[in-house]
């Protein structure tokens, strides 16, 4: 297989024409006898010949020597740039936002961040105390994260059995824990969930050694670019930076909008008046900040994924090719493409996603205005449920879409087709649905947010600031911390998780290429996958 150079620094193999097609049917008749052993060709592996055994070896030097003095031929495409019309549209809401985020943040009190040399004596949240705790949440959380990724890149199978029974563990103590506060429903279907997952484990446990090996191979990848952690933590900052911001903007918005509220008097039917206020322009501004954070922060991620996979998929086609990596800094150049010719792909689903947030963030909204209608709430919660359902299946399409988009730049539409195709005719679903290292990540983000959590209950216990003097701030304060180092944590094991999915698409894409750069996993693929090494689905019979 050949791969080529786009002249943007863009590396990766010619796609097909329309997505990866399937090989031809049997012909009609059923069996052909094969051609006499002298005509028989040896099957090639990413340059690596098959034996009779199994095994791989490089061509003979003669044909070794013809592929090294013929290099590639290059690939002479102009660079386009996919999808500028959602590109354009992000920028201008992007630009929206900063505007009205600069007006809400003025309308906050001016003496909320003045220095005043006490964490005690602090009356408001928004003071330099407040910050000083946020800023040891995302240090916490950072150096938890790299702790945790160094220990998973040690002990990658004993990581995955821990992660499996820390969930049983966390399943079964939640259900004792509502059935002892009397939330008896809650309690018997956490306990029933718990133990029936315990019982899987005889299932699940064949998984494990594939998915070690995969997390080997991925954490490989990260310690050969280590530069694929430094970006994650990059982008962790710009993110938490974006936070910081839109949250002073939304706490700047109730000050700000209260002048386009307006109220009424009215007088009932026993001749009492009262008053009822509305502020549409306040609800639109709030809609709209939730739309705009939404989408903002998923455009922030997808870059990161669409440059991490971009880094291994270099790796991946191009590890122990007679000519080299095609660029010093795989990492740098698959950034750049995503931030010029592929940003608008990217803004195009995250566009997507964040639609379909911000409308569960209106049902939820709805939900908490109707607690005293019946109908409604269950009306509510069915919306929110078939909203949430959506949301998945869209995000997992697009994890890999995004992938197609770092190796080819396709336009997303077209991206997240061919993607489809590409891994049912494959057969890679079956691989993406034994791999465990999310279970992984998942524990890892939920010992990150308890530990955090922790840190600001002792910070805001110790410093004993006068504006939680009743306590109000406390709980607030910790479910913050919790959910915001989780998603930190996410962000900065991006590479983990982005680079399980670019290995499972390239597999897709040419599981020659995996039988040159990595011996075993392709051994392991091949003999518990053979489906993606033959390239399709064996057809059942009726």
């Amino acid at each position: 297989m050949s791969y080529y150079n786009n002249n943007n620094n863009g590396y990766y193999p010619p796609p097909p024409q329309g997505g990866y097609a399937a090989p031809p049917p049997p012909p009609q008749g059923g069996y052909t006898a094969p051609p006499p052993p002298e005509q028989q060709q040896q099957p090639s592996y990413g340059g690596y010949y098959g034996g009779g055994d199994g095994s791989y070896y490089p061509p003979p030097p003669q044909q070794q020597q013809q592929q090294q003095e013929q290099p590639p031929p290059p690939y002479n495409r102009e660079p386009k740039f996919r999808d500028l019309w959602a590109a354009l549209l992000f920028l201008a809401q992007f630009a929206l936002f900063i505007v009205i985020g600069v007006l809400f943040v003025k309308s906050l009190p001016s003496s909320a961040f003045k220095h005043t040399g006490q964490l005690r004596y602090t009356k408001n949240f928004y003071s330099w105390p407040t910050m000083i705790m946020w800023l040891c949440v995302l240090l916490v959380s950072i150096v938890f994260s790299i702790l945790y990724l160094g220990l998973m890149q040690m002990f990658a199978g004993q990581m995955l059995v821990i992660s499996f029974w820390f969930a049983v563990i966390s399943m079964i103590g939640t259900g004792v824990y509502y059935l002892a506060a009397k939330i008896w429903f809650a309690g018997a279907i956490m306990l029933i969930f718990g133990v029936l997952y315990a019982l899987m484990w005889f299932s699940w446990r064949h998984r494990i050694p594939f998915s070690k090996l995969v997390l080997e191979v991925v954490c490989h990848i990260t310690r050969k670019f280590p530069s694929t952690i430094a970006i994650s933590v990059m982008f962790l900052l710009i993110q938490a930076v974006y936070s910081a911001f839109w949250s002073l903007a939304l706490a700047g918005s109730f000050k700000h909008m209260e002048q386009y509220q307006n109220c009424t008097t009215h007088t009932d039917r026993n001749g009492r008046q009262y008053q009822s206020c509305s502020n549409p322009k306040q609800i639109l501004s709030w809609v709209f900040m939730v739309f705009s954070f939404y989408w903002t922060t998923g455009v922030i991620l997808n870059v990161l994924h669409t440059t991490i996979s971009g880094t291994f998929a270099t790796f991946y086609f191009f590890e122990g090719s007679p000519y080299g990596y095609p660029t010093k800094n795989p990492t740098l150049s698959s950034l750049k493409r995503a931030m010029t010719t592929s940003f608008g792909s990217i803004c195009f689903g995250s566009l997507v996603v964040a639609i379909i947030q911000t409308l569960r963030a209106i049902v939820r909204a709805i939900r908490s205005q109707n607690d005293d209608n019946l109908a409604a709430q269950l009306m509510a919660c069915c919306a929110d449920c078939i909203l949430g359902c959506i949301e998945a299946i869209v995000e997992f399409f697009n994890k890999y879409a995004y992938v197609e988009i770092a190796m080819y730049g396709k336009p997303f539409t077209q991206a997240a087709k061919d993607t489809w195709t590409l891994i049912k005719d494959r057969g890679v679903d079956a691989l993406i649905n034994d791999c465990l290292i999310g279970n992984v990540l998942q524990m890892g983000a939920f010992l990150c947010a308890a530990v955090v959590a922790l840190v600001a209950w002792l910070y805001i216990t110790i410093t004993k600031p006068e504006y939680n003097s009743t306590g109000s701030y406390t709980a607030p304060i910790i479910i913050a911390s919790f959910v915001l180092a989780m998603s930190m944590f996410m962000v900065l094991l991006k590479c983990i998780d982005s680079g399980a999915a670019t290995t499972f698409v390239c597999l897709a894409e040419d599981p020659d290429a995996m039988a040159r750069n990595n011996p075993r996993l392709f051994s392991m693929v091949r003999e518990t996958y053979p489906q993606v090494v033959r390239g399709v689905h064996e057809m059942n019979g009726f």
